[in-house]
């Protein structure tokens, strides 16, 4: 009789390390993706908000594109010329110079601006506003010259010296406080760090969960039966 084969000897299990099968559920991958997108989203929204603040601190409520004045204003006159205007008493000014954009020129007033106050005290508008700005509306350039501090309420006589520049206009609007601009500085630029933050990690989420899904998804088709 002929000796039966031996049979081929298995290899032994290793301790610590069973042997499992490839995992095939496609919810990590789903779950991480979901996530990032939505850190995406907030990013985005993120990104609207930090743009609508900043927008808000480059333009002012002063002069709108069309060249009307806008809704702050409380007297407008040609430079040279003559206007008046309704103060309030302790109520800080500040005087904006505007000119045609397309001037080669940054005009400059001949002298300062004169109010008349409804006692007869004369106020000259010499002092530095609170924000010294430089903005863009339509086909105008509006700049902060001077400010001053109204003494008291009621209808005020206002002087305009000539400018350096032809069609260059005078716009009084009460000063802007500091705090908010600062603030809206420093939230502007908060808003970019933390889009740039959220952006990346949100990217990296989206990015991870989609080469897992592949992964799993090899996996899947693998396990199948043929």
């Amino acid at each position: 009789m002929t000796a039966a084969p031996y049979p081929a000897p298995q290899p032994a299990p290793q301790p610590g390390r069973p042997d499992r099968p490839r995992s095939t559920s496609l919810t990590g991958p789903v779950v991480t993706t979901s996530i990032g997108l939505l850190v995406l989203l907030a990013t985005l929204v993120v990104g609207i908000l930090t743009a609508r603040t900043f927008i808000g601190l480059v333009t002012s409520d002063v002069l709108s594109a069309s060249g009307v004045p806008g809704p702050d204003v409380v007297a407008d006159a040609p430079a040279p010329g003559a206007t008046t205007a309704t103060l309030e008493a302790g109520q800080r000014y500040a005087v904006h110079l505007a000119w045609p954009a397309q001037g080669a020129i940054e005009p400059r007033l001949a002298d300062v601006v004169l109010l008349q106050a409804p006692s007869g005290d004369v106020v000259a508008a010499d002092g530095d506003p609170a924000v010294d700005g430089t903005f863009t509306a339509g086909t105008w350039t509006v700049e902060s010259v001077a400010a001053f501090t109204a003494p008291e309420s009621g209808t005020y006589q206002v002087a305009v010296p000539a400018a350096d520049v032809s069609d260059a206009r005078v716009l009084v609007a009460p000063d802007q406080d500091v705090a908010p601009f600062v603030g809206g500085v420093l939230g502007s630029v908060a808003g970019v760090f933390g889009v740039l933050v959220l952006g990346a990690f949100g990217a990296g989420l989206v990015l991870g969960g989609v080469i897992w899904w592949v992964v799993r998804a090899r996996a899947r088709r693998a396990a199948r039966p043929a």
